[in-house]
């Protein structure tokens, strides 16, 4: 139930930034990627450890005002053969300008973070699902005419977690720190539409809580996708 609702808020943020910033002179870029890599759970509910390769979509819009930029990011991922692991990441920011040096932007700002990751097998069915504030930082470099490179980091130091298996629900889990990052490489081949190669990954970890113990895993992939100028 909680996936649900941090799939279906995280879009309908998505959906809002491009339907608000349709009307305004400004610079509006929506894009979608596939990736494949994989999860490492180096620590398990404290008891295992568990790897898996998974595919991954993203969906992502950017709205530049001025010195202003907001971002909206949703990542949903599936395990491939017989590892029955998800993850799903969302999040929207709000970024000022603080820097422009010749082809260098850097963008500074805070934003809303979610994140849930889910493992089905034969041993075992739960979920963690954790929200939080995050900070934001999004460096945009002009590498030649119609080449450039843009990263996005995000942390959230306090995510808010909750776990849920089978009926049993636990909502007291402490706070805990969430990273994420990704790097594109950008080639605009028409005005409206670029494509984009790149990596992402990132790391996230859930205290020990009730009679588990802690979780600490992390996430890497290579991306390729197509951006739409509006």
């Amino acid at each position: 139930m909680r996936q649900r609702f941090t799939v279906t808020l995280s879009m309908l943020l998505i959906i809002c930034l491009l339907s608000a910033a349709q009307a305004a002179a400004a610079d509006l870029q929506a894009g979608v990627q596939l990736s494949y890599g994989s999860t490492n759970f180096s620590k398990l509910l404290g008891t295992d450890t568990l790897k898996a390769a998974q595919l991954l979509s993203n969906v992502w819009a950017r709205y530049d005002h001025e010195d202003l930029r907001f971002t909206g990011l949703y990542q949903g991922s599936t395990g491939l053969g017989s590892k029955a692991m998800g993850r799903h990441l969302g999040q929207v920011a709000a970024n000022y300008r603080f820097l422009k040096e010749g082809p260098m932007q850097i963008y500074g700002g805070i934003g809303y973070h979610f994140l849930s990751t889910s493992v089905h097998d034969q041993n075992r069915s739960f979920s963690l699902t954790g929200h939080g504030f995050a900070g934001q930082v999004v460096v945009d470099i002009e590498l030649a005419p119609q080449f450039s490179a843009t990263a996005a980091l995000t942390t959230s130091p306090w995510v808010k977690w909750s776990y849920s298996s089978g009926g049993q629900q636990d909502n007291d889990i402490a706070t805990r720190s969430s990273f994420n990052a990704k790097i594109d490489f950008v080639y605009d081949f028409s005005e409206q539409l670029s494509v984009q190669v790149g990596l992402l990954g990132g790391t996230f970890r859930v205290p020990s809580f009730s009679d588990k113990g802690e979780t600490q895993a992390s996430f890497t992939a290579i991306n390729a996708g197509i951006t739409q100028r509006f």
